[in-house]
C-alpha cells in the first residue's frame, strides 16, 4: 500500500497544475489522507503539500501520525523518514506524461472529474477552480480519500523549500 499511495501522491503533485487551472503556478495546502481497508480499518495521515509548476517540484510533509517528507522533482524522489532514520531514493519511470493523463480527465458532474491510470479510477472534486478532494480505490481494495484545506494558489514558494538534507547517521536506500 505504501508504494501505491506514494505513486499516487507523486502523480497528484504534478496534476494539480493542469486539470483546468491553466494559470496555476504554485499550490500549497494542508491535507488529510484517509485509507480504509476491506475490513473497514482505517488510518488518517495529515500534513502539508507544496508544489511548483515551473520546476515540476513537490513536497509532501507528513506530520501525523508519523513524520515523513517526500520530495519530488522531475521524476526523482527522495523520502526522508526520521522515525526509521532512513532516506530512500527512487525513480518514477512508470509515471505517465502528466499532461496526457490530465487531457484524459473527463467532467462527470458539476466540479467533478475522473481520470484513469493503471486501471485505477481517480475522482477529482474542484470548487471554484480549487482542488478540494481526490478519491480512489487502489489495487489492494483500499479506499483512499485526500481532502485539501487552506489552499493557496500562486503564492511564492522558495526553491529552498524543495531542497532536501539527509542527516549523516541515516541509512540510505535505493529503490529500483
Amino acid at each position: 500500500m505504501k508504494k501505491r499511495v506514494f505513486l499516487f501522491l507523486t502523480i497528484l503533485s504534478s496534476t494539480v497544475f493542469a486539470s483546468g487551472i491553466a494559470d496555476l503556478k504554485s499550490f500549497e495546502s494542508d491535507f488529510s489522507q484517509t485509507i480504509i481497508n476491506d475490513q473497514n480499518s482505517h488510518i488518517v495521515y495529515e500534513g502539508k503539500l507544496y508544489a511548483k509548476k515551473d520546476k515540476n517540484q513537490a513536497l509532501w510533509v507528513y506530520t501525523s501520525p508519523i513524520d515523513k517528507k517526500i520530495y519530488y522533482s522531475s521524476g526523482k524522489v527522495v523520502i526522508i523518514e526520521p522515525e526509521l532514520e532512513q532516506a530512500i531514493f527512487a525513480k518514477l519511470d512508470k509515471v505517465p506524461n502528466i499532461l496526457t493523463l490530465l487531457k484524459q480527465a473527463k467532467k462527470i458532474g458539476e466540479n467533478r472529474y475522473v481520470t484513469t491510470f493503471n486501471k485505477t479510477r481517480y475522482t477529482i472534486t474542484m470548487k471554484k477552480g480549487t482542488l478540494q478532494k481526490i478519491t480512489y480505490t487502489d489495487e489492494l481494495h483500499n479506499k483512499i480519500t485526500i481532502l485539501f484545506k487552506n489552499q493557496k494558489s500562486n503564492k511564492k514558494i522558495s526553491d529552498k523549500r524543495f531542497a532536501w538534507k539527509i542527516p549523516a547517521d541515516y541509512d540510505i536506500l535505493e529503490q529500483r
